[in-house]
């Protein structure tokens, strides 16, 4: 899994997180879109976390990029915008999924659930 956030600190939360949940997944990295395609390129993650706002990059459109390159991926948007726009943008972009920020705690368990098809770890803890 990757996860693509410029934000260490939530970037770092977010891997903990979902570390507690998916043990059995290897986690990855990236701050800015560049790095992101190099990660993709080098370790071919099945699903992507990836935020909208980054340095170098548009989240929604990085999506689409790696729809074309890497066409089994997943990847679930994650940002602050809550909006059905942004939503409709993601999905569009060939976003399986969309989790506000504000929402992590409750949907993002189950949305990485969803996109790797497998049940999370039953004693995950609180975040």
């Amino acid at each position: 899994m990757l996860i693509v956030e410029d934000h260490a600190p939530t970037r770092h939360a977010l891997r903990d997180f979902l570390d507690h949940a998916f043990p059995d997944c290897g986690f990855r990295e990236a701050a800015d879109g560049a790095s992101a395609l190099k990660a993709c390129n080098a370790h071919q993650p099945q699903l992507v976390l990836m935020d909208i706002g980054l340095p170098d990059a548009n989240g929604i459109e990085l999506t689409a990029r790696l729809g074309t390159l890497y066409p089994g991926i997943r990847v679930i948007v994650v940002s602050q915008e809550s909006a059905e726009v942004y939503v409709e943008h993601a999905l569009a972009a060939g976003a399986c999924a969309h989790v506000c920020k504000d929402n992590l705690a409750t949907d993002l368990i189950p949305a990485v659930a969803a996109a790797l098809g497998i049940s999370p770890a039953t004693d995950r803890g609180a975040w």
